[in-house]
């Protein structure tokens, strides 16, 4: 089945799976589809679930007392995408999780996937990457914002995350990068207008 193709292939990358540990693995998923707009998780909710992206892309948001959404992250295929904090704690999470495009996932209750550490080393090593991802997308982020105009962080984003500029709507991408869409309009035009002097 070539979802699980994908997901085998990805998961390879980071460890080597033993054949018997692959079919454990197999029969724990489950698929699930989300139609462009419906949610993986919301705010205040606590997930219990982890999941594999195999077609289409989700954001994650954070919602502030008026009612305002800021993008945190964009998730696209061949990616994890959960509630990190919200699984690790055990609480309500901060932040929702939406499909932008139809979406099928392959999907495991990420307490059964815990137990799958003391089943063999290719769970731990996993995991240890999947963390280790995590912090150096968390750092990049904080860095960028920390030490780069907003010109600057636009063009990290282009360099490291094609997919953003390709199919995120441009006012998506503005949340994302903490400014509005009208500066980033004009942030784009700017770069195109040195392009072409």
């Amino acid at each position: 089945m070539i979802k699980y193709e994908l997901l085998y292939n990805t998961i390879n990358e980071w460890s080597a799976v033993p054949a018997e540990q692959w079919q454990a693995l197999t029969s724990s998923l489950k698929g699930r589809k989300l139609a462009k707009g419906e949610f993986l998780l919301k705010e205040g909710e606590v997930a219990t679930d982890i999941g594999f992206i195999v077609t289409g892309y989700c954001r994650q948001y954070f919602t502030n007392s008026d009612g305002q959404e800021f993008n945190h992250n964009f998730n696209f295929e061949n990616e994890l995408v959960a509630g990190y904090q919200s699984l690790l704690e055990k609480s309500p999470s901060q932040y929702t999780i939406q499909a932008m495009e139809d979406c099928d996932l392959l999907v495991m209750d990420y307490e059964m996937f815990e137990k799958f550490y003391e089943r063999h080393a290719c769970w731990e090593r996993l995991g240890r990457k999947a963390a280790e991802r995590n912090y150096l997308i968390k750092i990049q982020r904080e860095t960028s914002f920390l030490i780069r105009d907003a010109k600057e962080r636009y063009l990290d984003v282009v360099r490291t995350l094609p997919e953003i500029t390709k199919r995120v709507p441009q006012y998506h991408i503005a949340s994302y990068l903490g400014i509005t869409a009208s500066a980033l309009n004009r942030i784009i035009k700017k770069i195109e207008k040195e392009k072409s002097s």
